[in-house]
């Protein structure tokens, strides 16, 4: 167990270091480049072998009656979430630059029907596994192709949120109503989404 801590841990700063950088390429008027940098934080998560859970909940679909691997799944979204949260508060003094548009980011998503927040959560859960599923099957380019998709169409990722939620207002709003509804319909919608290319691909009679 606590190998698996560590390794979400690790993911959780990889995707912080992503968010940095977005957001600092955002603040200088350069979103696409940020878009495609923040693919930095997969590729080291994928090349190393980092626990992050919209790396690993897709395959859920191939293993509904492995409690264990649940069970995982669930011990990587908390340490995921709560490491990139508090590296998010300590960036933000870090760095100011990325505060004003981490908090344009985050208000905009607080703002938002959960409707469209599952959805949006849906189709970047889609994208993470076909990422990590093609890093598996030999194909690195995946991480440069999917993320930057996901990040310029404002698709959910739950992690990445969680890390802007930190920047944006620290401990202000982390505890609302609002706010746990937010990540609760984020990460639901990227565990469907995650599962959706298993779940149709699958050959069901031989499991």
């Amino acid at each position: 167990m606590l190998n698996n801590i560590k390794l979400s841990i690790l993911s959780g700063l990889m995707i912080s270091v992503g968010g940095i950088i977005n957001l600092s390429c955002i603040s200088k008027g350069w979103a696409p480049l940020g878009a495609v940098l923040f693919a930095a934080g997969l590729y080291t998560i994928c090349l190393y072998g980092f626990n992050l859970y919209t790396g690993k909940v897709g395959y859920i679909a191939y293993h509904f009656k492995d409690i264990s691997y649940i069970k995982l799944v669930l011990l990587i979204l908390v340490f995921n979430l709560l490491s990139t949260y508090l590296l998010g508060i300590l960036a933000s003094y870090a760095f100011p630059i990325i505060v004003e548009p981490a908090k344009k980011i985050y208000e905009a998503k607080l703002a938002s029907p959960l409707s469209k927040l599952l959805i949006t959560g849906i189709f970047c859960g889609l994208l993470m596994f076909l990422a990590v599923d093609a890093w598996k099957k030999g194909s690195q380019i995946g991480c440069f192709i999917y993320i930057p998709v996901f990040i310029l169409s404002g698709f959910d990722h739950s992690i990445a949120n969680s890390f802007y939620n930190g920047a944006a207002n620290g401990f202000e709003s982390a505890f609302t109503m609002q706010n746990l509804l937010v990540v609760l319909t984020v990460v639901i919608g990227n565990a469907v989404g995650g599962m959706l290319v298993p779940l149709f691909t699958r050959k069901w009679k031989e499991n």
